[in-house]
């Protein structure tokens, strides 16, 4: 059955106080949402992930894409108005029966 992970990725990062969302500050040299997509792509050498982005950095997600990992295993989402509208948008593009991972992008320090 296929694996697919959901991580969204929209959240402005406002509690924050930065004008960059939290998912795209750097942490040891690398962004936040490197760790996360790193550590469900390790989990399972089948895994496929929908990144859910907001509309407006969705070429920075590819970008950090480019960068790091193998671009067949990653499809990229827009998200909505709210989280549950932006997990919805990723459901909407897993074709099929599957087992399905839903995570924070900026939620990075889980181990597998």
């Amino acid at each position: 059955m296929d694996k697919v992970a959901i991580i969204v990725a929209g959240g402005s990062g406002k509690r924050m106080g930065t004008d960059l969302p939290k998912q795209f500050l750097m942490l040891h040299g690398k962004p936040v949402l490197y760790y996360t997509l790193n550590t469900f792509l390790s989990a399972y050498e089948d895994m496929q992930i929908i990144l859910v982005l907001a509309e407006d950095y969705v070429d920075m997600g590819r970008e950090i894409i480019d960068a790091y990992f193998e671009k067949d295993r990653i499809r990229i989402a827009v998200g909505g108005a709210t989280r549950f509208d932006s997990v919805k948008n990723g459901l909407s593009q897993v074709d099929g029966e599957a087992i399905i991972f839903v995570h924070d992008a900026a939620r990075c320090t889980l181990t597998t």
